[in-house]
């Protein structure tokens, strides 16, 4: 006889349910710059995303890069979620209609969401908006690989978990499953030896 057998299936369900670690769908998605966007030196230029409430990123690395051309600008580095937004003030960048961003963790090589196609040249092109209410950071020059982050933001918690009990305020069921299919083992293993 499995030792399983003796367990209602409905408590079997309800500690493996327990116990399984709980899916979060990630969602994150840059809206500005859009597709078609022309973005010129010397102003700034706002970007905006949106994201997944509960996905546990509070902060991003943002770089752009060409296709047509290979290397990185290191545009931010632990640039905060919350607000969505970040002007990024453009001088001395090369003319291409081929840039994107990236927004990723470059730590873990994570990458969470990239921009559409968007352009940067004169500005007589330009469509430039700005948002006061958020950080501002200023990009200068073209792609290279040796340089650093053009500003570096405080570091966030991005996910990880605070140590102490504060981590273990919303993980009580979790943790009774653990105890309980634990507990139903050590039975069980008693159980045998009888």
């Amino acid at each position: 006889m499995h030792m399983f057998a003796l367990v209602p299936t409905s408590i079997l369900a309800l500690l493996l349910t327990w116990c399984l670690p709980v899916a979060q769908a990630n969602y994150f998605k840059i809206l500005q710059p859009a597709a078609g966007t022309q973005w010129a030196n010397g102003a700034a230029n706002l970007v905006t995303w949106t994201k997944g409430v509960g996905d546990g990123i509070d902060g991003v690395d943002i770089e752009m890069s060409r296709i047509s051309q290979d290397g990185i600008i290191f545009v931010a580095r632990d640039a905060p979620t919350r607000p969505n937004a970040l002007n990024i003030f453009i001088q001395d960048l090369p003319a291409g209609d081929d840039y994107f961003l990236l927004f990723l963790n470059s730590t873990s090589g994570n990458m969470f969401a990239s921009s559409s196609k968007f352009a940067i040249g004169s500005t007589a092109n330009a469509t430039a908006t700005t948002d006061a209410s958020v950080a501002t950071v200023t990009v200068s020059g073209g792609p290279n690989p040796t340089d650093v982050f053009a500003t570096t933001f405080p570091p966030n918690a991005n996910g990880v978990a605070v140590p102490g009990w504060r981590a273990l305020e919303g993980a009580a069921p979790q943790l009774l499953g653990l105890a309980s299919a634990m507990a139903a083992s050590l039975l069980a293993g008693a159980w045998t030896l009888l």
